[in-house]
């Protein structure tokens, strides 16, 4: 997508909208390391929302409380200390960076965004009043729609089967049954009927 298109907030509540403040809101890799830079600080920290970001400057400002008092090596010592943990935390930026965006966006996207029920709420309640028609008509294609999964009794099936408006209409195996019964029933009644009185 063209990054034009990526910055035309319409200013709505759907997807789009949602991605531009995400992106707005998300943390980036860049800055991560630019502000990893000020480490004496803990501005790394402070950016990425971590715990103990106030541990850097309070090091830091040690290490030169230090030096100033003339302790070099007790400075060089804590100075070691603060550029190890400063290392460490060089590699987890990529990982502090991915799990703060991930739970941002599961933050966004499962947000509530409707207001919650009114106190004491037990759903809706039973007017007494008929349904109008396009409800009516929803309930029965709804009834139908249902009736049609599989496993499910057809609705509002009638029982008798045949041709006569009303009915059930036969399956094919049910209408081959039936011209066989035909065919036999007057095969037998030819059979059974006398031979016509011969002429007197």
């Amino acid at each position: 997508m063209p990054k034009a298109w990526e910055k035309l907030d319409l200013q709505g509540a759907g997807v789009q909208s949602l991605q531009i403040r995400l992106q707005k809101l998300q943390k980036k890799s860049l800055y991560g390391y630019l502000y990893w830079g000020l480490f004496p600080v803990g501005a790394h920290r402070f950016y990425l929302e971590q715990a103990w970001a106030w541990a850097f400057p309070l090091v830091s400002v040690a290490v030169i409380m230090l030096a100033f008092l003339g302790l070099i090596w007790e400075a060089i010592s804590l100075a070691v200390v603060l550029c190890a943990l400063a290392l460490w935390d060089l590699s987890r930026i990529d990982l502090w960076i991915s799990t703060y965006n991930k739970e941002l966006r599961k933050a966004s996207w499962f947000a509530k965004q409707t207001p919650a029920a009114p106190a004491n709420y037990q759903g809706r309640a039973d007017t007494g009043e008929k349904p109008a028609q396009w409800q009516r008509e929803l309930q029965d294609y709804t009834r139908t729609k249902e009736s049609e999964r599989a496993g499910h009794p057809a609705a509002n099936v009638p029982a008798k089967k045949g041709f006569a408006p009303g009915q059930r209409r036969l399956s094919f195996a049910e209408q081959e049954r039936l011209l066989a019964e035909m065919a036999k029933s007057s095969k037998s009644a030819a059979a059974k009927k006398p031979p016509d009185s011969a002429e007197k």
